[in-house]
């Protein structure tokens, strides 16, 4: 019948997969497109940085969960947009670019009846100057890596303190509006 395909694999994309393929019956289509190959529950990243969990805590892998609930997904980036289709076809279609494996740097067209756009956000730490994890001791915790950089981090600067009976001055905020 009808073929759902869903951009990103975050919270939204993942919802609604989920609750597509509850909801519709097996003769539709639900499929996911990601570049990432794991689900991580972002609102947790947090106790990631402050070392109050693993990393491997707050996230799991996309294809065997949906193999096992009858979800499609397809771990590449999107390069392109067409939904009045082309001259070969009239049908809505996005250009998905494979990234790993021996596909990789492959390019095809995958048609749709209709299209869920949850890529979320694209993080963009240069339009703050000296935000760049990992540089100038700036952290994030956007990314489960992330987190796991930020932990590391913390915890050196505790043990330096402690050692040293030093004081450190901590900044936590945001970045430019448009970082992500």
């Amino acid at each position: 019948m009808s073929k759902i395909l869903i951009l990103g694999a975050g919270i939204a994309g993942h919802t609604a997969a989920s609750h597509l393929r509850r909801k519709l019956s097996r003769e539709h289509e639900v499929l996911v497109i990601s570049p990432n190959r794991n689900f991580q529950w972002v609102p947790s990243n947090i106790w990631v940085g402050t070392g109050r969990m693993k990393s491997e805590e707050v996230f799991f892998p996309l294809e065997p969960l949906y193999k096992r609930k009858g979800i499609g997904y397809t771990q590449a980036k999107v390069v392109s947009f067409h939904p009045e289709g082309d001259a070969s076809d009239q049908k809505g279609f996005v250009t998905i670019e494979y990234l790993y494996g021996e596909k990789a740097g492959v390019q095809e067209n995958v048609n749709y009846d209709f299209l869920i756009n949850a890529t979320g956000p694209k993080l963009a730490f240069e339009l703050t100057e000296g935000l760049v994890p990992g540089y100038n001791k700036a952290f994030s915790v956007c990314t489960y890596e992330h987190a796991s950089h930020a932990s590391d981090a913390l915890h050196l600067l505790i043990s330096e303190i402690k050692i040293s009976g030093k004081k450190a001055k901590i900044l936590i905020g945001t970045g430019h509006p448009k970082a992500t």
